[in-house]
């Protein structure tokens, strides 16, 4: 219920964003590695897609809001058995914007992330949640008044425990984005 709660709620902040002036929508992709190393090993590195909203809060600030989403099929490292593993962050933060001339933007950002964590496997099925933390920077260049690419890194952390076992399931992120100014 509490996962249900937090995705609505975020979903509520990305649409209450949204009827504000100056609002930005993007839609990401990035390539994702894990910073733990047992996620590495039974599932490599990941695709990774998302939405993210922001909405400026004073000169050069925002605050933004993001939902993402890793799927992957792995091997089990003894077994070679298969597992799949799904990921959705769900984000919030506070961005700093950098102009840099007329059509380009830089940004650093942190946050905060609800991480939701679904492993099944022939050993069973682990579903967790968990908060963590974020931070990203990256750039954007203005191709009319209203659409933006850009690049991206970010950096994430999260640390869960499941059955008396702790695992984190941040990492590092490298990515573009198109973004939609209203």
């Amino acid at each position: 219920m509490k996962k249900a709660i937090l995705i609505v709620l975020g979903l509520s902040v990305l649409a209450s964003m949204a009827a504000a002036a100056e609002f930005r929508v993007g839609l990401k992709a990035s390539f994702f590695s894990s910073e733990n190393s047992t996620f590495r090993d039974v599932y490599g590195s990941a695709f990774k897609i998302g939405l993210e909203g922001g909405l400026p809060i004073a000169e050069s600030f925002s605050v933004w809001a993001g939902l993402d989403y890793v799927h992957k099929t792995g091997a089990l490292t003894l077994t070679q058995e298969e597992t799949k593993v799904t990921l959705i962050p769900l984000s919030a933060g506070v961005r700093y914007e950098i102009p840099s001339g007329d059509k380009l933007r830089f940004h650093v950002g942190v946050g905060i992330q609800e991480v939701f964590f679904t492993e099944d496997s022939v050993l069973g099925t682990t579903h967790e949640s968990a908060l963590g933390f974020i931070a990203k920077a990256g750039g954007v260049y203005r191709l009319t008044d209203a659409v933006g690419a850009g690049v991206f890194v970010a950096w994430s952390t999260c640390k869960m425990t499941h059955e008396s076992v702790d695992f984190k399931v941040g990492g590092i992120d490298f990515g573009g984005t198109v973004e939609i100014r209203f």
